[in-house]
């Protein structure tokens, strides 16, 4: 085994070997659970992340991809610090789930168990190191892409297996978290590294590599790497602890460099993944640092702006599928972005737009910071609009069936005016003159009101990424607005004036029948116009009704024979004949009484009146500095009149 795994080793390392060395990722531990004594964590995605040698590296997170075998041998321990005598847990379970692999840990009841323990209870470690191997790897040449859109030169593991996990005090890059992924430095032994296997390149074909990286046919020795056999005497502990010093060295380091002359998150990271010692940074920096202070316009690359519109939507109906809203055909992209929180999301969009130390934000940080970004206020309405439409699409009401459509240009009164005197047109003789309808006497007040709902997307729902206010909530409530309007709608029906005066009331009460129905569409034919003259022969074109009907008037108006007649002969005249509304709201008014009513337009009815034809709510936000939230606010501007009883025949039913 070298006495030393330096940078020099890793760059010559023959594409081969790159296959075969193990590899580690670095995750954090989740929330305790004192009781069982166990902690989650999630220590894997297939979020493309850069390795050791700058490729791209994604780990397919499935149950076929990721090999538990040693999990379920029982042969997989929780260390402290990779130390394999200091074993304070097991594995418990091990799972995936959405693109992401989890774990359980268990600590055991020892006393070193439960110092660790304490100290992960109380939060003072929550670093974790995850050794795996791969054992199949598909490569995406530079220029190519995968199936599901991946560009080369990426490294695809759809074959690997977790070996051990570590609760570690220094995590080698605290700044990158889960899905940073390096070679394992000092675990080259035999029992570690498998046997050789060889990769996949685009199209799925075999291949390994000779010293020079360069495709062969011919098998290499059994041992590539020269790493030493397990005959060979090594203090692994002192190895160990060297590399790890050394690494901590090189990343505080640079760390410090950056932090006093303010170098971005992005080139930070770049240097530290790349393994790129102090002194090439020191070198470098001078470079960033000459281009920085050059005398020139600085010109920031920004998204187009259908580019930026395909990420929202993308976002968007991702955030929908999450909260279970169904999306006909959800926009590109969104069935990955369906597994982002809300943080991940918001850190996203501030990286895309050049935001800086963005993985250093807290959660109140980043909170503050993605309020301030207009893509992201954007997205938050976006989503919010897109539920409140689909609530209010989806909502089942019936009210439309019967009801006519009026539109208003304002909120004074309005008034819709009916004829007086004689309806009928009159005879102009030679020389004669018109004769003027009379509009004074017969007239009905309309006029819109404003009903609204106002509530708050807060920093709360934010870290704990609650997604109820910002999919489910405005979905219900623009189905309530829809739900009030059919309500108000059939409580202006029931309140239409019915008597024996108007010709509009049945004489006999009783169920929907072939004897009661015949009796209220002779009454609805022989209304007569205002002068009481001439009759207007309306057509019963809906029978209304409360639940408590519904089997008997389906019974009736399907049915090939009368059902009242006394054999099966007697043809049902009134067989589909109408249509059938059914709707609650009559139970909750009178679940007694049913109308019939003619068709629209041929007499002024019921009519729902909107603002400028506006029928949907019309929703606003705005930042609200009193309460560290976004507040919404969903209104309607509308009304409901009973223009004209004649349309309408009741009957008080049983």
């Amino acid at each position: 085994m070298p006495s030393k795994l330096n940078d020099e080793h890793y760059r010559n390392m023959s594409r081969d070997e790159r296959m075969n060395i193990p590899r580690w990722r670095s995750a954090a531990l989740g929330q305790f659970n004192e009781e069982n004594r166990t902690v989650e964590m999630s220590f894997a995605s297939e979020t493309p992340c850069l390795d050791w040698w700058g490729d791209k590296e994604i780990l397919r997170c499935n149950d076929e991809a990721m090999n538990t075998e040693r999990f379920a041998a029982g042969v997989m321990p929780i260390l402290f610090n990779h130390k394999r005598d200091a074993v304070v847990g097991k594995p418990t379970r091990i799972w995936t789930e959405s693109g992401r692999a989890y774990a359980e840990i268990q600590f055991a009841q020892t006393e070193e168990a439960e110092k660790i323990m304490g100290l992960v209870k109380d939060g003072f470690i929550r670093g974790v190191s995850v050794g795996y191997r791969v054992n199949e790897w598909t490569l995406i040449e530079k220029g190519h892409k995968s199936e599901d859109g991946i560009e080369g030169p990426a490294w695809i593991a759809t074959r690997w297996e977790v070996f051990e996990a570590s609760i570690v005090t220094v995590p080698a890059d605290a700044s990158v978290g889960v899905g940073r992924s390096l070679p394992f430095p000092d675990d080259f032994e035999n029992n570690i590294v498998p046997e050789r296997s060889s990769g996949e390149l685009k199209g799925g074909e075999k291949m390994s590599t000779d010293e020079k990286g360069k495709p062969t046919e011919e098998k290499r020795d059994a041992n590539p790497t020269g790493v030493a056999s397990a005959a060979s005497p090594v203090n692994e502990d002192e190895i160990r602890a060297a590399a790890q010093r050394k690494e901590r060295q090189r990343c505080t380091d640079i760390n410090t460099l950056c932090d006093k002359f303010d170098i971005e998150s992005e080139q930070r990271s770049k240097w530290i993944n790349d393994g790129t010692n102090v002194e090439t940074v020191n070198r470098e920096l001078l470079e960033v640092l000459s281009t920085r202070n050059a005398t020139r316009v600085s010109v920031k690359p920004e998204m187009g702006a259908a580019e930026e519109d395909k990420l929202r939507a993308a976002y968007r109906d991702g955030l929908a599928l999450r909260s279970g809203i169904a999306i006909a055909k959800p926009a590109d992209g969104a069935e990955k972005m369906r597994g982002m929180s809300q943080r991940d999301i918001a850190r996203d969009i501030l990286m895309r737009a050049g935001e800086k130390d963005v993985l250093q934000l807290n959660a109140d940080e980043l909170f503050v910071r993605a309020m301030s970004s207009s893509t992201y206020s954007d997205l938050l309405n976006a989503t919010v609009k897109l539920s409140m439409s689909q609530g209010y699409a989806e909502v089942d009401t019936t009210f439309e069936a019967w009801t006519v459509e009026g539109t208003l240009s304002d909120f004074k009164t309005a008034y819709r005016y009916k004829l007086g005197g004689a309806q009928e047109p009159e005879l102009i003789p030679e020389n004669g003159e018109f004769t003027h309808a009379k509009l004074d006497k017969e007239k009905t007040a309309v006029q819109l009101g404003t009903d609204g709902i106002a509530w708050n997307y807060t920093r709360q729902l934010f870290i704990n990424d609650d997604l109820d206010i910002l999919a489910k909530f405005p979905y219900r409530i623009a189905a309530a607005f829809k739900r009030k309007i059919n309500r108000l709608a059939y409580t202006a029906l029931a309140g239409i004036t019915y008597s024996s005066a108007n010709g509009n009331l049945a004489a006999k009460a009783g169920v929907p029948s072939t004897e009661t129905l015949s009796a209220a569409r002779q009454l609805l034919r022989k209304q007569k116009d205002f002068s009481k003259k001439y009759s207007l022969n309306l057509n019963a074109k809906y029978l209304i009704i409360p639940s408590t009907y519904e089997t008997t008037a389906e019974q009736l108006l399907r049915s090939l024979a009368d059902p009242a007649g006394a054999h099966s002969g007697v043809a049902n005249v009134f067989r589909n004949s109408l249509d059938i509304v059914v709707d609650t709201a009559l139970d909750d008014i009178n679940a007694n009484a049913w109308y019939i009513a003619a068709a629209k337009n041929q007499v002024e009815g019921i009519e729902i009146s909107y603002l400028n034809g506006n029928k949907t709510p019309i929703l606003e936000s705005k930042d609200s500095f009193d309460t560290l939230a976004r507040s919404f606010r969903m209104y309607l501007d509308f009304g409901i009149a009973a223009l004209d009883y004649r349309g309408f025949v009741k009957n008080t039913g049983k």
